[in-house]
């Protein structure tokens, strides 16, 4: 099972291309790989013959593991087969089995009758009676409790394997990330009106509608030069700062979650990271997401506004140290000056790994963001 990316420690088995005995040329793909969200072909270092398949379809292999043995021939053996009188095995007699000790069960006759009537098992009821003795009450009890896990209809639904892979990431994130969570209130009315004004001009550079998701990387990515600690990840009692700012924009497909990599989104133009957004979308959307296009995210950002939703307080994507969601932009009552008035507002939270960044580091960030997305003409610097 081959490292596909510097977070990955399983892969699962998509499909064989090619079965047992079949020639193989190098640089033929001879198996799909299914790891973090992508299916990735796995080319064969050298030519021969598909000896062993060790992996099924389906299983969930450890990345380092032999999933396969390529040979020159069918008759090359294979390292971990043994001669047969090797792999013999010399077995014990089963011990003498000893009759079996015959508990008497206490029941009134009762009990014992209606019992017998519905075809309960006496010794699965626990008595209520004197001295533990089963009464006619705790059978109809019984009979009841049975009747009602007989109507508990329910479905087993299979995890894809996206969310297989993310079940288990996630899981791994919350046992081993120290999280925290602060979040800001943020007075999106002017980045509306930037919005709204850049998209006609970003359509004739671009050829795409510019979304609020690109101009929050762009300033993300911005702020992250100021805070570089939270564009890194935690390694043994050491902190890995990157150098490139690779924003990974999380996005919904279907019911599963995928995060393409915009790599130096703080150097790209607003125009640039539309664009690129807009593919990878495109790329997504059609399953065709690369390695290229997965690896190397250092910061994730979640918008979630397209959900309605107010809130949310993310689980950061391992090996990164934050995670920022954005919620939904809402017309609210804000007092100004002593008087309401009605501003569009945006909620974020910053989820943070306590071993890399403190709760005040944390908090100016996010002040920060907050400044520049209500005084959002800043992102045009470098133009559109």
């Amino acid at each position: 099972m081959p490292k596909l990316d510097q977070a990955m420690e399983y892969g699962t088995i998509g499909a064989w291309l090619k079965k047992e005995g079949e020639r193989v040329e190098k640089g033929e793909v001879i198996v799909e790989i299914y790891v973090e969200k992508a299916t990735f072909g796995i080319e064969a270092e050298r030519s021969g013959y598909l000896r062993k398949i060790l992996h099924e379809e389906g299983e969930t292999v450890k990345v380092g593991e032999a999933i396969a043995y390529l040979a020159d021939s069918m008759d090359e053996p294979i390292p971990e087969e043994k001669p047969a009188e090797e792999k013999a095995e010399v077995v014990a007699p089963p011990p003498e089995a000893k009759p079996e000790e015959k508990v008497e069960i206490k029941a009134s006759p009762r009990a014992r009758k209606l019992a017998q009537e519905l075809g309960i098992d006496l010794s699965r009821i626990k008595g209520t009676g004197p001295g533990g003795r089963i009464t006619e009450k705790d059978v109809l009890a019984y009979a009841k409790q049975l009747e009602r896990e007989r109507r508990e209809e329910y479905e087993l639904v299979p995890l894809s394997h996206i969310r297989r892979v993310t079940a288990r990431r996630m899981a791994e994130s919350k046992r081993s990330i120290p999280h925290y969570y602060v979040g800001v209130e943020v007075d999106a009315s002017e980045l509306v009106k930037l919005r709204r004004a850049l998209i006609p001009e970003v359509e004739k550079i671009a050829g795409i509608k510019l979304g609020y998701d690109d101009l929050i990387i762009k300033a993300v990515a911005l702020i992250l030069r100021e805070f570089p600690i939270l564009n890194s990840s935690y390694e043994e009692d050491k902190v890995k700062v990157f150098s490139g700012v690779n924003i990974c924009a999380a996005m919904a497909i279907g019911d599963e979650l995928v995060t393409p990599v915009i790599r130096d989104a703080d150097k790209k133009k607003i125009s640039e990271i539309a664009r690129e957004r807009s593919e990878l979308m495109k790329k997504a959307r059609e399953r065709k997401l690369g390695v290229e296009d997965l690896r190397g995210g250092t910061f994730t950002i979640s918008n979630v506004g397209a959900f309605g939703v107010d809130w949310l307080a993310a689980v950061i994507n391992p090996p990164q140290a934050a995670i920022l969601s954005v919620a939904s932009i809402r017309d609210k009552p804000v007092v100004e000056e002593g008087r309401v008035t009605v501003r569009k507002m945006m909620s974020m939270v910053l989820s943070v790994d306590h071993r890399v960044a403190d709760g005040a580091l944390a908090c100016k960030f996010l002040t920060r963001l907050k400044e520049i997305l209500e005084n959002p003409y800043i992102l045009l610097r470098d133009g559109i």
